[in-house]
């Protein structure tokens, strides 16, 4: 096994990362440990050297660039993933593994869980089970996990090839797209396989994450344009979901008023911005690749 983790400027939280990842029952000597620095300027370097792991340097700046790069030296048979802001649990690796011992699976998802949230930004992720891949595999359309929790054999990536370096957000998708299509091998979902993830703390920085999320969606529904076009029923769809988003916040805002209802005003507060991030992300990003998807 060969776990790849990708890290810019992560001196808050790659310390606690990697002694979870040292303190897994999993043998030590069947598993590397590799950390991409994707171009640090903080103490995440000198963090990284003092662990017993495999440091490396990505000056490519993307996390698809860093994770190539660790995918291209690792040598493990299985190539897990996982993120510098997440904490893994001890069993994490065995519950990984002991998926792949059912015929015809080339991949394994692990659940995603939420560091004890403090902010209202964490508990409304926490909330909608963010990045759980039992939300996003079950999708009709494309359907993903994220990389902060999953593996695949290496022959994977020798047939269908590395991840999309041009995708910086949405690379998820499109490579486990690609996996589905290009491999006739399943997915499979491991339960027990639970990593616990430091989800944004700020209403800004959820802001910018959704905002990329919307970059991504752009850039898959440009990439897939012939399977998946955009049309005049999708954007109908994308402004009637904000509007609803946005009446849900001002009925919150009524109740908060008279009840004091705190929880429901950050839910819809953060269900409104999540919505009007994605569908900004999503225009800036159709319109500088030349595409008018309003």
């Amino acid at each position: 096994m060969s776990v790849i983790i990708p890290a810019l400027n992560e001196e808050k939280t790659i310390r606690e990362c990697l002694s979870s990842l040292l303190k897994m029952d999993y043998p030590p000597e069947r598993r590397e440990i590799l950390v991409v620095d994707n171009g640090s300027t903080d103490r995440t370097a000198e963090i990284v050297k003092s662990f017993p792991v495999r440091y490396i340097r990505e000056e490519r700046r993307g996390a698809s660039s860093a994770r190539n790069k660790g995918i291209e030296a690792g040598k493990g048979e299985i190539l897990a993933f996982t993120d510098a802001d997440c904490i893994v649990s001890r069993g994490w690796l065995w519950e990984l593994v002991r998926a792949f011992d059912e015929e015809g699976v080339g991949g394994v998802a692990g659940e995603i869980v939420a560091y004890p949230p403090k902010t209202p930004a964490e508990w409304y992720a926490a909330r909608v089970r963010h990045l759980s891949p039992r939300k996003y595999l079950s999708r009709p359309l494309l359907p993903f996990a994220v990389f902060a929790n999953l593996a695949f054999r290496r022959d994977v990536f020798d047939k269908i090839g590395l991840l999309d370096e041009t995708i910086l957000e949405g690379e998820a998708t499109d490579f486990c797209t690609r996996f589905f299509r290009g491999t006739g091998l399943k997915l499979e979902y491991a339960l027990k396989a639970i990593v616990f993830h430091r989800h944004r703390a700020t209403a800004w920085e959820f802001f910018r994450q959704q905002w990329n999320y919307g970059k991504g969606h752009a850039k898959l529904y440009i990439k897939y344009r012939q399977e998946i076009p955009w049309g005049w029923r999708k954007s109908f769809l994308a402004y009637r979901e904000l509007a609803r988003a946005a009446w849900g916040l001002a009925k919150s805002v009524l109740r908060y008023g008279f009840k004091g209802d705190r929880e429901d005003f950050y839910f819809y507060y953060f269900e409104f911005l999540k919505k009007l991030a994605e569908r900004l992300g999503f225009i800036r990003q159709s319109i500088s690749q030349g595409y008018l998807y309003f």
